[in-house]
């Protein structure tokens, strides 16, 4: 034990583990030995409680299953059930098992004396009992079977009962006695383990108390002695003798204080002769100092050469070289200000140091003083003047001044600019105007390349601002496929940032440009590789292709290239928006086969009723009903005709326009009346906002405005509903809204709604038919009105067209304008002689025959003179003019020559033409125009009313169209 505990004192380390391990060993014993109690108790405890609780569980069981058996005995004595009576015996069984339990665990005297009454009674029950109680009641002797209950049997159950449930309060009581010492042997036990912790603590804490006296007090006085020592005092070791580290340090210390102390002497004198050397080294050094200042003075000086030259080389800006120029240059020759100028037109100048009033004044005597000796010379000179009390500053000493002046020679030694550097007190030297003379020449040659500069740049700007006025886009291409220019229509057709195609770029990323953007990019690449890199067959002409956004064009490219020395060094790319010949294109292709589609159909109609009338025999209602749609057909075709020729009459600016005060509410109420019959499907609606509805303008054109607007709602609104008309007042002008509950227009189509041959691309707008041209015409009638038209509509709900008309002046007419057709009342009695010029035989013979079955004697010719001859010799009541006869011969001619003969002069003339010649025949006196095709009844009543009303005056009669 004794060389156990040498070893451990040996060591601080060792002290502390082994002080360390004996408490947690102590611990660990103590919390073992708790544990072991705890553990011991609780398992005696849960032993008697688990035998108590199943004995309580088997009591209640028995006390149960015997409740059970004479529950089900009694339902067997009053009901004889045979399920009561298995019921029974299963609770016999079950009884039995329990009683087989009970008497497997551990028993005290009452409690096998219970279980054998318990045994002995059943026994007896079920031999004597229950039979002879069954035997009563299978009997009906119910008498006896009550007096047999009340002999005890049912006593000695309620006794049983009784004793189990006596037995489960005892129990109960049991447990908790149990359970209240299992909690205070616990509670007496942890009581235990604390005190002994406690004491385990005591015992620690004195411990590390003494062991840390015993290692702190010697390094404290370690501690004391080395300071004694560092002071320069020898200090007096006291643990040299122990043998642990402390012991081994004290031993250290003491050992290098000795080393110390005879080395000190040595060291001394190596110091000495250290010191000698330094002294020697100082002298040295000052010599290298003084030769690194003059290196880093001409280091310093080549450094602002050097910065200097690339000054001069690092920017092509005018305004930025002068700049860079005279700072530094002030810098490398040491002034304190300058200033250089050119001796241009502008006077360009920079300067470092100098205000600008004195830059000015230096402008303004370029032409004197100094500046006339350099001119001479081409030579530096150096004045030298007096300083301004400005250059002296807070000086008060006088000083001197002194300019340097240097021309600035060109190619042709020619001064092409001056630079003016001054120093204050400072004179310049003969090696520093050598200098500057060379960095003369230097600017000379950074000022001749900023001309060239400028110049190439002025050529470049013009020939890009050329590229920009030309209406393509252009695209200049070398052989490897970099672009070198662009314009700004080629940015603008293919959507190209302006900024990033000014920088260049190459081919893949123009074709990775236009791959994303165009609607068929293989094809397009593949002619962009041929005329840029040769590569495969070289296409001959131009491609088209679509760019889809972000807006829809069609472009055509072509390319040139361009050689130099017969050699291909580029390639010229030139893009054309082609969107509008395109769109034209695909128009008219639509245009010609809606048209044809439109034209056909009637025309199939016509054509197959026409052929049944004339090859078969039919029935005269049958007839009828042919002749019938063969008249709607043809109506349908002189309406299509019509609209065709009145765009082309707007267009070209013929069509003339007859203006009166025109009722709206009532052109709306005609129309509304002629769709009711034609499409029972739609509720018509008139919603007048306002008692203002007349405008100026001309009835039949205003009439064909919303006969189309109101035509299309009805024929875009397949299935029915509603079609509103309201009409509004805001300010001076009415607002007439036709809306309905169709179709409705996609979005998209909307700006494109009102121009000619435009249709919305929808299957269920093409089943409906038309030709697009309805909605342009009205535009155009609405415009020429001085009015407005517009759209709002929402697919699939609807659409609402609004038309802006000026109002009237003065609202004079309410309705429809007097002398229309109904005033003239033609009777049997009014008749004359008519002559026909018109060279198509059929509908000569037509209006032959309606005017002769109107009571007149008619007369046809087909050639102007045959026409003259006969009218000088019949001398008619009216005569009826086709204004374009046979062999291209002109009505006009016929109009002359009978204006020309005062004998003829009063012959009324019904001009019949399908050319709208108004204006000629405005010129000519006529108020109106009759154009085929025509109602035959119109042509009479017109006749009928020129024969009535003309006295005489020869007047060129032209009934209303309608």
């Amino acid at each position: 034990m004794t060389g156990f505990w040498a070893f451990i004192r040996k060591s601080i380390t060792r002290r502390f583990i082994a002080m360390m391990l004996l408490f947690l060993s102590l611990l660990i014993a103590g919390a073992g030995i708790v544990q072991n109690l705890n553990s011991n108790a609780l398992t005696h405890y849960q032993t008697e409680i688990y035998n108590t609780k199943e004995k309580q569980n088997l009591v209640a069981d028995i006390a149960e299953h015997t409740n059970q058996i004479f529950f089900r005995a009694r339902g067997y004595y009053a009901f004889l059930s045979p399920s009561e009576y298995n019921e029974l015996f299963l609770e016999k069984k079950k009884l039995e098992q329990a009683l087989e339990k009970f008497k497997k665990l551990p028993l005290n005297d009452e409690e096998q004396t219970l279980v054998a009454s318990i045994e002995s009674f059943f026994t007896n029950f079920f031999a004597n009992v229950f039979p002879t109680f069954s035997s009563y009641a299978k009997n009906g002797d119910f008498e006896s079977l009550r007096k047999a209950s009340a002999s005890g049997v049912n006593q000695e159950v309620n006794n049983l009962l009784t004793y189990a449930g006596r037995y489960q309060e005892e129990h109960d009581q049991l447990l908790y006695t149990k359970n209240q010492l299992l909690f205070e042997e616990m509670s007496q036990i942890s009581t235990w383990f604390l005190v002994y912790s406690l004491m385990v603590l005591v015992i620690m804490v004195i411990v590390t108390i003494q062991t840390t006296r015993d290692i702190g007090r010697p390094l404290v006085r370690l501690s004391q002695n080395a300071e004694q020592f560092a002071n320069g005092r020898t200090p007096l070791l006291q643990d040299l003798n122990r043998i642990d580290e402390i012991g081994r340090l004290s031993r250290s210390l003491d050992y290098l204080i000795r080393q110390i102390q005879a080395k000190e002497e040595v060291l001394m004198a190596q110091n000495e002769e250290l010191q000698a050397q330094q002294d020697e080294l100082m002298m040295q050094q000052e010599e290298l100092q003084e030769a690194l200042g003059k290196m880093e003075e001409n280091e310093r000086y080549l450094e602002k050469k050097n910065r200097f030259i690339l000054s001069l080389s690092n920017t092509l800006d005018k305004s930025e070289l002068l700049s860079s120029i005279i700072r530094n240059i002030t810098e490398v020759m040491d002034a304190d200000k300058g200033v250089i100028v050119m001796l241009n037109t502008d006077r360009d100048a920079a300067s470092f140091g100098v205000s600008q009033n004195g830059l000015e004044q230096l402008r303004k005597g370029l032409d004197d003083g100094p500046f006339v000796r350099i001119r001479e010379t081409g030579l530096p000179y150096v004045l030298m003047r007096e300083s301004t009390d400005a250059e002296r500053g807070y000086t008060e000493e006088k000083s001197q001044t002194f300019e340097l002046y240097l021309p600035v020679l060109d190619a042709q030694q020619t001064i092409v600019a001056c630079i003016i550097c001054s120093r204050i007190g400072r004179k310049f030297t003969n090696q520093e105007l050598r200098v500057i003379i060379g960095i003369a020449k230097q600017i000379s040659l950074a000022l001749d390349k900023l001309e060239m500069y400028e110049e190439t740049e002025r050529q470049r700007k013009m020939t890009q601002d050329m590229l920009d006025s030309v209406q393509e886009g252009i695209q200049l291409i070398d052989l490897s496929g970099e672009t070198l220019q662009v314009n700004w229509n080629f940015c603008e057709l293919l959507c190209y940032d302006h900024q990033l195609a000014s920088q260049g770029f190459d081919l893949e990323q123009f074709l990775s440009h236009l791959q994303s953007r165009t609607s068929e990019p293989d094809r397009l690449i593949q002619y962009v590789r041929s005329v840029v890199l040769d590569e495969g067959a070289i296409p001959s002409g131009s491609i088209v292709f679509e760019m889809t956004g972000p807006q829809i064009r069609y472009i055509q490219l072509y390319a040139e290239p361009l050689y130099r020395n017969q050699e291909k060094w580029s390639t010229l790319l030139v893009y054309r928006d082609f969107t509008k010949e395109y769109e034209i294109d695909q128009m008219k292709s639509e245009f010609v086969s809606t048209v044809s589609h439109e034209l056909r159909t009637p025309l199939a109609s016509v054509l197959g009723f026409a052929e049944l009338l004339l090859t078969k025999k039919l029935k005269p209602e049958r007839q009828q009903r042919y002749i019938a749609t063969i008249y709607q057909e043809a109506t349908r075709l002189t309406a299509l005709i019509n609209d065709f020729l009145d765009l082309q009459r707007m267009e070209s600016g013929r069509q003339t326009y007859e203006l009166e005060n025109v009722a709206i509410d009532q052109v709306i109420r005609d129309i509304f009346e002629l769709h009711r019959v034609q499409s029972p499907l739609h509720r018509f609606e008139l919603d007048l906002q306002t008692e203002k509805t007349v405008v100026s303008g001309d009835q039949a054109k205003l009439h064909q405005v919303f006969l189309n607007l109101i035509s299309n709602a009805v024929k875009y609104s397949p299935h029915g509903g509603h079609v509103r008309v309201g009409c509004r007042q805001d300010g001076n002008r009415l607002l007439v809204e036709v809306q309905d509950e169709g179709l409705g227009i996609p979005s998209e189509a909307i700006p494109h709604l009102f121009t000619k041959f435009y249709r919305v691309d929808n299957s269920d707008r093409r089943e409906i038919g038309g030709t697009g041209l309805g909605l342009a015409i009205v535009q155009e009638i609405v415009h020429m009105h001085h009015g407005e038209v517009s759209v709002i509509s929402e697919s699939g709900k609807g659409s609402t067209f609004t038309v802006t008309l000026p109002l009237a002046e003065h609202d004079l007419s309410p309705g429809y304008p007097a002398g229309s057709e109904e005033a003239i009342s033609p009777t049997g009695q009014c008749k004359g002689n008519v002559v026909i010029v018109e060279d198509d035989l059929n509908l000569t013979e037509l209006l032959r025959h309606e005017l002769t079955c109107s009571g007149f004697s008619v007369n046809s010719f087909s050639t102007a003179y045959e026409a003259v001859a006969a009218i000088e010799e019949l001398r008619p009541d009216a005569v009826v003019l086709d204004l374009n006869l046979k062999d291209g011969e002109s009505g006009w001619k016929v109009i002359e020559e009978i204006r020309n003969n005062p004998d003829l002069r009063t012959i009324p003339i019904v001009i019949s033409s399908a050319f709208e010649e108004k204006k000629k025949a405005f010129d000519l006196g006529a108020t109106g125009y009759l154009i085929k095709p025509y109602h035959p009844d119109t042509l009479s009543k017109a006749i009928l009313l020129a024969i009535t009303n003309h006295e005489a005056t020869g007047q060129i009669f032209i009934p209303d169209e309608q």
